[in-house]
């Protein structure tokens, strides 16, 4: 790239008849008087979430920007810090701003600029004062200057966007922790919006960098997607206008390639086996993303599997420090409540209600880890805390010998009436159809839809197909005809684990039985759920329920007086007060409900696509010399095979993060967590720890 030639460095400013600054160069305003602050807020300081990610940065936070114009995302980042200052309790990291702008404005023409933005006043006096003098033509390449008593830096190029970008240096790690690509349009600046721009833009990103920009041309789609960004187009403020919110997620100079989700063009239709939590949160995201699905349901209705309980607990899985499971949790929770309270406000009522749950400390153990979870006061107080035994009570609205930890935002759902009614939400779209009473016992591989033929009464909804033409598709069987799919999810919980394809996955089926007992004067009051070694759910509908058993090697789904006998005992030995004020005698139950639970190998859910294990012991084996050794190919896995497995006994918790991250695989959208995250939840995360321990060899894939 040459060095840049400022003899035509001028910015061509001009202003409209209602102020707005004009770029002739370019045939476009600099910003909207009316709205543009307004819309560059939006865009760039919103929705890259600046003021949560200062609060939150523990090191040096940089926005990177290309145009820096009249300064006014500066300003606007500006404020931000101020506002995150103000917000937070304590010391904000700094800030480094970095742009570069190829015709700057003379200081006399920011000044003008941005005497529109009265709102803005005090922050652009303190830009101005320190912008350099003179013709742009006689300013030094790069200029610097702080603010807010050095807390934030500015770095401004005045250079070509890529050779600019090209001097920085940046660690392994990557330089930028968010890009704002506010350059004029790609039709209008062909020149700023060169590959050699995103490859510098891929070469500085952080893992998990964001960028936002209001262009949404084919082309910087196309250089985001080869950098190793994931987008999603969205409306920008006025609602008139569309943007693009991306995240580095899938950066193709990875050495964690392992780690590399494959690609996919997002498919017009997917088919998902299953129906209950999972396959409902599934179908509900996809469908809101514009897919068609179909849902290959075993039962002659939904909800029969172990989401047929007549009353579940929604609560995070904490530990007393952030580790991995708890740190899932707590943002699958949040996800969760989020996601009902949607479904709920759409008019698909559900019974449930957020109580709040009572996690008792009934023996000295818990209560020397109730002391340890305050001590060490890691979770914020309205996810958990710990109460004492009156406030337990009051809590409760019942008698309590004990305290426990407390959270306040937990409670109870029907999950059966959930599920449904989220299928109905999902249905409302006109993308979702339902088969019932078809139980699919085998998946087989064939061509891609293109050359397939279809058969059975899905074959005109899967013959929509996906684009990707090219790939494996899939032919289901089952006793009512067979079925194809171009995509295939796999959500049928423990049923899954006999599917051929998956018997290779560390799943195991967990037999679980839950006794519903009959509400009384003694009890009837209860108004949180309250967790022991088990759990006793507040009165709906006249009935409570208790639980639940956890029986491995079991898979006999027929209830037992047996199992209602310990649920009614483990509640007498862990709260006997209680239990004895109660006084429910056998005669008390009402129902009794046993059911599979599918669990995974490490307690947390699988999401993604099905991984092919005879290849990855083949592309990876120097990980069992050196974990740490760098490989850049992607995860081989099979092609459009995906599940949604292992959610356990929390699948209410879990469920709507998992299906949100499927959706994202399929959509090709940003993920909504972090890479190690991803990575946590990964279908291959079991075979590449089993390389690192040496459990596999290359000699042994020929068996798998």
């Amino acid at each position: 790239m040459k060095k840049l030639d400022k003899t035509n460095a001028r910015s061509k400013l001009s202003y409209q008849e209602d102020g707005s600054p004009y770029c002739q160069r370019f045939d476009e305003v600099y910003f909207d008087r009316e709205s543009g602050c307004q819309q560059s807020d939006f865009i760039f300081i919103q929705k890259s979430h600046i003021k949560l990610r200062l609060q939150a940065a523990e090191k040096t936070f940089t926005v990177a920007e290309t145009g820096f114009g009249t300064g006014l995302n500066f300003l606007l980042t500006l404020q931000a810090y101020q506002k995150a200052k103000l917000a937070s309790t304590t010391p904000l990291a700094p800030l480094h701003f970095i742009s570069v702008e190829k015709y700057p404005l003379s200081k006399e023409q920011l000044v003008q600029s941005l005497s529109l933005l009265p709102q803005l006043e005090q922050l652009a006096l303190a830009l101005t004062n320190s912008y350099p003098e003179g013709a742009v033509e006689q300013f030094e390449q790069e200029f610097q200057a702080t603010f807010l008593n050095g807390q934030v830096r500015l770095t401004l190029i005045f250079d070509d966007a890529a050779l600019g970008y090209s001097s920085l240096r940046c660690s392994k790690h990557g330089l930028v922790d968010a890009w704002y690509l506010d350059g004029f349009a790609p039709q209008k600046n062909p020149d700023m919006w060169s590959s050699d721009l995103f490859v510098q833009i891929g070469r500085l990103s952080k893992e998990q960098a964001t960028l936002t920009t209001c262009t949404t041309a084919d082309l910087v789609k196309r250089h985001l997607g080869d950098i190793g960004f994931r987008f999603e187009q969205k409306l920008a403020a006025d609602k008139d206008q569309a943007m693009l919110v991306a995240v580095m997620q899938s950066n193709p100079l990875t050495t964690k390639g392992y780690q590399l989700r494959p690609a996919i063009i997002k498919p017009k239709h997917v088919s998902i086996i299953g129906g209950g939590i999972a396959s409902a949160c599934l179908a509900y995201a996809l469908t809101k993303q514009g897919v068609d699905v179909t849902l290959y349901c075993k039962d002659a209705s939904l909800a029969q599997g172990a989401s047929s309980n007549a009353i579940g607990a929604l609560y995070p899985l904490l530990h007393q420090q952030k580790d991995d499971i708890s740190a899932f949790y707590q943002q699958a929770f949040w996800r969760a409540k989020a996601l009902y309270t949607e479904i709920s406000e759409q008019g698909h009522s559900f019974d449930h209600q957020w109580c709040g749950l009572l996690e008792v400390s009934y023996k000295a153990a818990l209560a020397k880890r109730q002391l340890t979870f305050e001590q060490l006061n890691t979770w914020p107080k309205e996810l958990i805390h710990g109460v004492n035994a009156k406030q337990a009570s009051e809590l409760a609205n019942i008698e309590l010998p004990y305290g426990g930890l407390f959270m306040p935002n937990a409670g109870w759902i029907s999950p059966q009436d959930l599920v449904k009614k989220m299928f109905n939400a999902a249905k409302a779209s006109k993308r979702l159809k339902i088969v019932t009473d078809t139980h699919i016992t085998k998946i087989q591989q064939v061509p891609s839809l293109t050359a397939a033929s279809t058969v059975g009464e899905s074959s005109t909804a899967d013959k929509s197909g996906t684009t990707n033409e090219s790939s494996t598709s899939w032919r289901l069987s089952s006793k009512q005809g067979e079925f194809n799919a171009s995509v295939l999810v796999i959500c049928g919980g423990a049923d899954s684990i006999e599917i051929e394809q998956l018997k290779s996955l560390p799943l195991t089926a967990t037999r679980g039985q839950i006794t519903s007992m009959t509400t009384n004067n003694k009890i009837n009051k209860l108004a949180t759920v309250i967790c022991h070694k088990g759990y006793l759910t507040p009165e709906n509908k006249g009935i409570h329920c208790i639980g639940a058993t956890f029986q491995k090697n079991d898979t006999n789904i027929i209830p037992n007086k047996a199992d209602d006998n310990y649920n009614l005992t483990m509640l007498d030995k862990c709260l006997p007060e209680l239990s004895a004020t109660i006084n429910w005698q056998e005669q008390d139950i009402t129902a009794s409900k046993a059911r599979l639970r599918c669990m995974s190998q490490d307690h947390l859910p699988l999401v993604g696509a099905v991984p092919n294990i005879s290849e990855h012991i083949k592309a990876y084996p120097h990980l069992a010399k050196d974990k740490n050794w760098k490989y850049s190919q992607p995860a081989p896995c099979i092609d459009n095979l995906y599940v949604l497995l292992g959610l356990g006994a929390r699948g209410l918790c879990s469920a709507p993060l998992a299906a949100d991250i499927l959706t994202a695989e399929l959509c090709n959208i940003p993920y909504p967590m972090d890479n190690q995250m991803i990575f946590n939840l990964s279908p291959n995360r079991f075979i590449i720890r089993d390389i690192i321990k040496r459990k596999v060899s290359e000699q042994r894939s020929c068996m798998l």
